[in-house]
């Protein structure tokens, strides 16, 4: 496994993805695409105990834990809103499968999901002014330990179909242990850095 982060092949690439990273995405089904793709913030407070966003809202999504302590409440999650009239489809597609991350590579100019353990769908590709809007989404993910979500909706308006907070883990973690919790979601603890 460390030779494989070693070479940019472990998830958190850093901003953009790594020079090194060589893996290919795969085209979303056309039945599952999403019509159009944003890049938004929303407080952290949302997220925490007391906040608007909890699991009786998320539509088939799943949230991840997150501690109140770790970071400043008025802080904003970087996330990735997928606007389709197919939302319902492919909000339950992605309840199927493991969902583990957005990541938008800087340099291929493309907004990536990562799903399961290695499978990755290409999302959208970048212009310039969206690559813009993506380096901000990355700059957050970096900031708030690689927590971002993705919603998956019909139109602005509408609640979501399906919501998605997650963490992304660095791949400079070794001796992590991971930590299950009853949506599924894992997590990593411990934090020793690869030498």
């Amino acid at each position: 496994m460390a030779g494989s982060a070693a070479l940019g092949l472990g998830a958190g690439g850093g901003v953009g993805g790594t020079f090194l990273d060589i893996r290919t995405s795969v085209r979303l089904p056309d039945a599952l695409r999403g019509e159009k793709y944003a890049f938004v913030g929303l407080p952290l407070a949302e997220f925490l105990p007391g906040g608007d966003i909890n699991s009786e809202n998320v539509g088939v999504g799943r949230l991840c834990p997150v501690d109140p302590d770790r970071y400043p409440a008025d802080d904003f999650v970087q996330g990735v809103v997928i606007l389709t009239s197919r939302a319902r489809a492919l909000a339950s597609w992605l309840a199927g499968t493991e969902v583990s991350g957005m990541r938008a590579d800087l340099r291929k100019r493309e907004l990536v999901m990562e799903t399961d353990i290695d499978n990755q769908y290409l999302m959208a590709r970048l212009d310039e002014d969206q690559r813009r809007e993506a380096a901000n989404f990355e700059e957050g993910k970096d900031r708030l330990g690689g927590l971002h979500f993705v919603s998956v909706q019909r139109d602005e308006d509408d609640d979501p179909a399906g919501f998605w907070l997650l963490r992304e883990m660095p791949a400079n973690l070794v001796g992590c242990t991971p930590v299950w919790f009853p949506s599924g979601m894992g997590l990593c603890t411990g934090n020793e850095e690869m030498a």
